[in-house]
């Protein structure tokens, strides 16, 4: 499978999760983000920066003791990147149970649809392999 497959494969099992409004203005959940090396090659490419500017970025912002993601728009507090977000980003607020996923200010979809841990370790396993 190339690339663009395992790209599609993934959007596959993210365009179904649920989803709702945050709190506007709130960059809370954009902390320390794992993502798979698609992932991050896609946001990369979508955030029209080189990978060495965000690894500049990333290393500026941690020796200012700041750990939000280098792709967060601090102007904003908007995520530059949103419609390719990686998948961490779309479980947050989602999974019901899981507090290190939970929002700090309450915001979640209606929890009749919200995912189980369960459900959201089996998405980040999948893409994960799909990613790497």
């Amino acid at each position: 499978m190339n690339n663009s497959e395992k790209l599609a494969k993934i959007n596959e099992l993210l365009d179904g999760l649920p989803s709702f409004s945050c709190k506007p203005g709130c960059a809370d959940c954009c902390g320390p983000v794992e993502l798979s090396r698609l992932e991050y090659n896609r946001c990369v490419k979508a955030s029209g920066r080189t990978s060495e500017e965000i690894k500049k970025k990333m290393q500026s912002n941690l020796k200012r003791g700041d750990y939000r993601c280098p792709l967060l728009d601090t102007k904003t507090n908007r995520c530059s990147v949103y419609a390719v977000r990686p998948a961490v980003c779309r479980l947050f607020g989602i999974v019901r149970d899981e507090p290190m996923l939970r929002c700090p200010h309450g915001y979640s979809p209606d929890s009749s649809v919200m995912l189980t841990p369960e459900q959201s370790r089996t998405i980040l396993n999948m893409v994960n392999e799909l990613g790497e």
